[in-house]
């Protein structure tokens, strides 16, 4: 049940500034002194049949028609943007025999660039260097000459690159480049042939607006080898508590119980995150984001202490942050260049030379993560495709596919923005997509494991699965016996494994306000409904003081508001209930309650992820008024 609900921000000791807030309230909602059924909630979808992604006895996951009336009013398509029209001067290339990386200076580009037929310049790099620190770079080494033909040294991870005209009075192009130097495999690896891993992930992207958004994405993976795991459903709400799982197969919460408190520096080198399983079982590993401040392990996380894997980007993009000039896209709040390239080509370059370094020779694990696609925008999809797609076949030219398991994911869908106001917004933010290739070898040997991935794609799935999947990979052949599945989810199970048909969302562990498998139906507002949405308040400003956030934060004041309305730190939320209209009895878990709408602004004064979703600082209340608008 979807409800706009108007409320304002009230500050008791100080003068009253109204705020007008908008509440979405999307409800799950079961009336016990009714006893509604599933089967009295069944419905019909634009008066005509119901399409579902699952369609089980516990389960119907509804199918979204992608292009929906409702949809093409709040998409606008967004063109890509080059981030530079120059051509490169100096390109990167792997000598096959030295094994290492050689720079070369393309003539014509210099000629071009320099206005003159002379080839009198000079091109400089710097080293990034690590420091103590596993997440930021230490310095930039001393500027270093190099011509054409220039063999870089093997302690060489990551360079600034500078060319300049014969007197080095003027630019000619400025740049950067990362390397996966080429390291031996150890003498004693096993023969015997193990899949690698590479987990290709986009924030932000659900199954239905990679549809919308990226068709030719959406083509590519429909190719041979390709599963898609139409019934996966996100376990929390936003990037961290659904990628720790897929990780680690803990929660959190339960991390924080059962290891140490992820907030607290050197906690998070203490999880048993996947990476290390594989590095135990021979497999080389890698890691890489392509932004510093929303990077997984780094917003309001300390990060890690020691380097988490064998080959880790994070240094190299502290380095590019803050050293090459960003471009930002309009309304973004992540770098969308830096310096002459995309933010994402970083990582996907990294991805590409980790897989052809090494996936031919022995087995690999690596994840590499875009945040600034689509975080901010959900719209930005359809001005990537075209570089998704292109990733994609790069990696297909390569041969990589040959040898590799290759999961293309996200964590959610939209969270905010205005296709949030949509009816199918519930399902939008909950349904992310999950693809996993196997390669034709890998098929043919475990033809077993193939069925059970094709029954799997149109049952309920969730992150712990996916974990169970890692951890089956590299005991693929059974010879471990206490082999540790997800900790959160003891009736998860891989998913070359059949999952049970009928699977309720509690025995994937997917908590019951992200749950998508229920039918749904749009009520009317009445009295009822904003009795329910009186009391969501109620316990969301109960939330802010028993977190002793009252002399931080704002209380919320429901009112309801006829004619006019006035805009000041609009927030938006979705919040799932157990509501029995006889006796007026709510129950809600706030902290599962969802904001809808950029918040980073309003609620700077708190470090608590969480907290900072129902927190509006009563410093960053605005004064303007907006102009009334008649309704």
């Amino acid at each position: 049940m979807t409800l706009k609900i108007k409320t304002f921000s009230s500050v008791s000791y100080k003068k009253c500034i109204l705020c007008i807030f908008i509440l979405f309230l999307l409800i799950v909602w079961y009336i016990t002194s009714f006893g509604v059924n599933d089967d009295e909630l069944t419905i019909k979808y634009n008066k005509s049949e119901k399409r579902f992604y699952v369609n089980s006895s516990k389960c119907q996951m509804v199918y979204v028609e992608p292009f929906n009336a409702e949809f093409t009013k709040v998409y606008t398509p967004k063109n890509f943007t080059r981030c530079s029209n120059q051509s490169d001067l100096v390109t990167v290339h792997f000598d096959s025999i030295l094994k290492q990386y050689v720079l070369h200076v393309d003539e014509q580009v210099l000629h071009k660039l320099s206005q003159s037929e002379s080839n009198d310049f000079a091109c400089f790099y710097q080293n990034i260097t690590h420091g103590q620190s596993a997440d930021r770079y230490d310095r930039l080494g001393n500027k270093t000459k190099f011509t054409h033909g220039y063999v870089v040294p093997l302690n060489v991870e990551g360079m600034l690159v500078e060319c300049r005209s014969a007197d080095e009075k003027r630019i000619l192009q400025e740049d950067a480049f990362s390397f996966v130097q080429y390291q031996k495999p150890p003498p004693n690896l096993e023969i015997d042939r193990k899949a690698s891993v590479i987990m290709y992930g986009i924030d932000t992207v659900s199954r239905t607006n990679l549809r919308r958004l990226m068709p030719m994405v959406f083509e590519f993976l429909k190719s041979p080898g390709w599963y898609e795991m139409m019934g996966y459903n996100k376990v929390a709400d936003n990037s961290y508590p659904n990628i720790f799982p897929i990780l680690t197969g803990y929660s959190p919460s339960s991390a924080e119980n059962q290891i140490c408190d992820t907030s607290q520096p050197g906690c998070l080198d203490e999880i048993p995150f996947i990476w290390k399983e594989m590095k135990k079982n021979g497999y080389l590993t890698a890691y890489a984001e392509d932004t510093v401040f929303s990077n997984t392990f780094n917003y309001v996380k300390p990060g890690f202490l020691s380097r988490p894997t064998d080959y880790y980007f994070r240094p190299l993009l502290d380095a590019l942050e803050k050293q090459t000039n960003k471009l930002y896209c309009p309304g973004c709040k992540m770098a969308y260049c830096l310096g002459r390239r995309l933010a994402n080509s970083y990582i996907f370059d990294y991805c590409r030379q980790f897989m052809q370094r090494f996936v031919a020779d022995r087995p690999i694990w690596g994840m590499f993560w875009s945040n600034h696609i689509s975080h901010d925008d959900f719209s930005m999809l359809s001005a990537m495709q075209h570089k998704i797609v292109g990733d994609l076949l790069n990696f297909e030219k390569d041969g990589s596919f040959e040898h590799t398991i290759m999961i293309f994911f996200s964590d959610h869908g939209s969270r905010f923005g205005p296709i949030m106001r949509t009816k199918e917004s519930f399902l939008e933010g909950r349904q992310p997509i999950m693809f996993i290739y196997l390669p034709p070898w890998f098929r043919e040997k475990y033809p077993q494991y193939v069925e059970a991935l094709a029954q799997n794609q149109n049952r309920l799935s969730s992150n712990f699965d996916v974990y169970n999947t890692l951890k089956h990979i590299i005991n693929i052949e059974g010879l471990v016996e206490d082999t540790k599945w997800s900790y959160d989810c003891p009736q998860c199970q891989s998913l070359f494994y059949p999952l049970p048909e009928s699977r309720s969302c509690s025995e994937a562990a997917i908590p019951e306000a992200y749950c998508t498998c229920h039918n749904y139906e749009e009520v009317q507002e009445d009295h009822g409904t904003w009795r329910m949405a009186e009391l969501v308040v109620d316990r969301i400003n109960q939330y802010l003081q028993y977190n002793n956030l009252q002399n931080l934060c704002s209380s919320l004041t429901l009112r309801v508001i006829n004619i006019t309305e006035v805009h000041q730190n609009l927030a938006e939320f979705f919040a799932t209930v157990l509501y029995d209209r006889r006796t007026e009895e709510l129950q809600i878990n706030v902290e599962l309650i969802n904001r809808i709408n950029i918040y980073r602004a309003d609620a700077e004064c708190v470090d608590d992820s969480t907290q900072k979703l129902f927190c509006i600082c009563l410093s960053k209340l605005r004064n303007n008024e907006s102009t009334p608008t008649i309704q």
